[in-house]
């Protein structure tokens, strides 16, 4: 856009008349001061009609006319477009005649120079206000201090549906009846006693219309009301307020919409409960299936327990798998069996198609108004803390609020906002346990274990952080960390010690379908030189690894380079034969679980001869996890299992210790 030359600027700048010129697609080019300072005194906003916005578009459908007007000179239908139109302040009637013609812009391209002048004084006679008022595109009408109608324009006896001839010098209260003691009404005589101008919408059920109407004391005691249909202005703010309220996935009130559901619910002090609802395991299914699966789940849900709940309150999306149920509700029993309700409805599971179908789980948590909170902040996050220590206990699908609940919420954001920050500055470090060869006593590998010597927290077992780590969803990011570390001490002692033990790596099953993870992983093992048939994956029962065609295809890709695959906690998870059958696996380790069981349990012993048995079958190596005394082992060595991991041989151990045990006493 050129630049204004500054003389035709300040000549402008000093007319009283309000100029603006715009190209042919309506865009504004140029305006001078009057124009900005009316823009400010009637919008309060200057970028409303400056400079860059469209002005067609900020014309709406109330000024249908100026707008086509303004077209048609754009559009060469005719020379020039005039009109007088009404645009009343806060303390008197206005009125303007817009003006617009045909111009050249600087950059030689055609605009159209638009004028606006206030002919208010030029309009002060009867015949020419008579003119006026029935060339306006706003209704108007004229009331005296007797409310009889004095004069209706055409346009207000089209918006009425009235004659002129028929009501001039009837009671407005007369014609409508529900207008005595209105809004209308009020208004009204407060602007003939106080002669204020007062503006206000009001709907008309009669017309089932809205109105915006400016009234004005007239000097003979009386009143002039301007006013015009504004039911698509409505219908806007109505679609914006609900597309500001809803959740544009499930179509459900989102967390804006419901969060003023309970506000007015506290200011008119009544009781009522809240429902936090969390789909357990719901990031698995997006990891395994897309997120367009996980959409469609959300949107079944959403239908199938706002079924359920319209008897008992309102359901709520708040976002992700996160739905905030409202009933107004206080009594616990009655609470509960809504809460079962809920269980006993999702047991049946969800069909996205003739091909999927996902039966899901939800973990509950409930508070109470007034008990748990005052306000609607100290509601939802009351409601969230349960939510999170249900989703923590095994046993329980639904808590209620409990004070103490607080304190474990803290520790969890605590730790997941040490997650977001840098790693190595965060007290995170790793272990190593060496798996023993039974027969020769020299170790075999090692895996690695994570700690976490938090700043505010203290020391942290794996127990206590890795599943926040999961649900938080940095376990790639953690991961990568502690392989960067493994990794590099891994090529030093290479290089200095001809390491040649293998490292095994824990590995979740939710990123094992992660790309990024692989990328990561053969980036590194290429910077610091590290053989692949060095690393070891170990993967935790679970049924995504034989569900999963993705994780399958990466797995196979991984063993395809040499590196070897284990199974974790064996005998514990949802299937040891799927696994076995269906995945790729160059290890097994015997959970920890059977090999306390020894001497003591006959039924534990059988299942662990049977896994022995079957390794073996399989060409699997195995590993016995937990062992600690000698009964054990010589149980363990007698049908077959001849590698450990446990404190009767090494408990886990720093990088200085291993490197000072294993690499640097062998090779003096």
């Amino acid at each position: 856009m050129k630049e204004f030359p500054q003389v035709i600027q300040s000549m402008l700048d000093a007319l009283e008349d309000h100029i603006a010129i715009i190209d042919l697609k309506g865009y504004i080019q140029y305006t001078n001061q009057a124009w900005k300072q009316f823009a400010l005194e009637n919008d309060g906003d200057l970028n409303t009609t400056s400079v860059g916005v469209n002005y067609l578009e900020f014309l709406d459908d109330q000024f249908i006319l100026e707008r086509n007007g303004i077209k048609d000179v754009l559009n060469s239908k005719r020379k020039e477009f005039s009109t007088i139109y009404s645009c009343h302040g806060p303390d008197n009637e206005r009125f303007f005649r817009m003006n617009v013609e045909k111009c050249l812009l600087l950059n030689g391209h055609l605009g159209a120079f638009i004028r606006h002048r206030n002919v208010t004084k030029e309009v002060q006679s009867d015949e020419v206000v008579a003119d006026v008022l029935e060339s306006m595109t706003d209704a108007f009408m004229s009331l005296n201090e007797n409310w009889q109608i004095t004069h209706l324009n055409g346009v207000a006896q089209r918006v009425l549906n009235l004659n002129a001839e028929e009501v001039i010098g009837q009671n407005i209260c007369e014609i409508y009846p529900e207008a005595a003691n209105s809004e209308f009404h009020m208004h009204y005589t407060k602007t003939m006693k106080e002669k204020v101008y007062i503006s206000f919408e009001y709907y008309f059920d009669t017309l089932t219309t809205w109105f915006e109407i400016h009234s004005y004391p007239r000097v003979d005691g009386g009143v002039s009301i301007y006013f015009k249909n504004i039911n698509l202005k409505k219908e806007s703010e109505m679609q914006k307020e609900a597309y500001e309220n809803t959740n544009r996935l499930t179509l459900l009130p989102n967390r804006k919409a419901i969060s003023e559901k309970i506000e007015e619910l506290i200011k008119s002090e009544t009781g009522f409960s809240t429902m936090y609802l969390d789909i357990n395991g719901f990031k698995n299914i997006n990891d395994l299936y897309g997120h367009q699966m996980g959409d469609e789940l959300l949107i079944h849900l959403a239908e199938r327990l706002n079924t359920l709940l319209l008897p008992y309150g309102e359901l709520s999306h708040l976002g992700g798998d996160d739905f905030l149920i409202v009933v107004k509700e206080t009594d616990r029993d009655m609470i509960e069996q809504i809460v079962e309700d809920i269980v006993n409805h999702l047991k049946s599971p969800i069909e996205i198609n003739i091909n999927q179908k996902f039966t899901v789980a939800v973990s509950i948590g409930i508070s109470q108004f007034p008990l748990d909170g005052l306000n609607c902040n100290q509601m939802l996050s009351a409601t969230e803390t349960a939510m999170y220590y249900s989703k923590q206990s095994s046993e329980r699908i639904f808590c209620f609020y409990e004070v103490n609940m607080t304190e474990e919420l803290s520790h969890r954001l605590t730790i997941e906002q040490s997650l977001q920050g840098d790693l190595s500055k965060e007290g995170i470090y790793f272990v190593l346990q060496p798996q023993i060869n039974g027969i020769t006593n020299e170790m075999d590998s090692f895996e690695v274990l994570s700690r976490w010597d938090h700043s505010k927290l203290g020391m942290l077992s794996p127990f206590d952080f890795i599943e926040i780590v999961e649900e938080s969803g940095h376990m790639l990011k953690l991961t990568r960390y502690l392989m960067e570390e493994v990794f590099s001490a891994v090529s030093n002692w290479i290089n200095n010690f001809g390491f040649d033990k293998r490292v095994s790596i824990n590995v979740t099953s939710s990123i094992l379908s992660k790309e990024l993870f692989f990328d990561d992983l053969y980036k590194l093992l290429e910077k610091y030189r590290i053989p692949y048939n060095l690393v070891e994956l170990e993967i935790t029962e679970d049924t995504r690894l034989v569900t999963s065609a993705l994780m399958l295809k990466h797995v196979n890709k991984c063993r395809e380079k040499g590196i070897r695959i284990a199974l974790d906690d064996f005998g514990t998870g949802f299937s040891m034969f799927s696994s076995l059958t269906n995945f790729p696996i160059d290890k097994i380790k015997i959970d920890r679980y059977f090999i306390q069981r020894i001497g003591n349990d006959p039924q534990s012993e059988a299942v662990l001869k049977s896994i022995i048995h079957l390794s073996n079958s399989l060409q699997c190596d195995l590993v016995a996890e937990g062992v600690e005394n000698e009964k054990e082992i010589t149980f363990l060595m007698a049908h077959g299992c001849n590698f450990f991991q446990g404190y009767y041989f090494e408990k886990p151990m720093s990088i200085e210790d291993f490197q000072q045990k294993y690499l640097e006493n062998r090779s003096k």
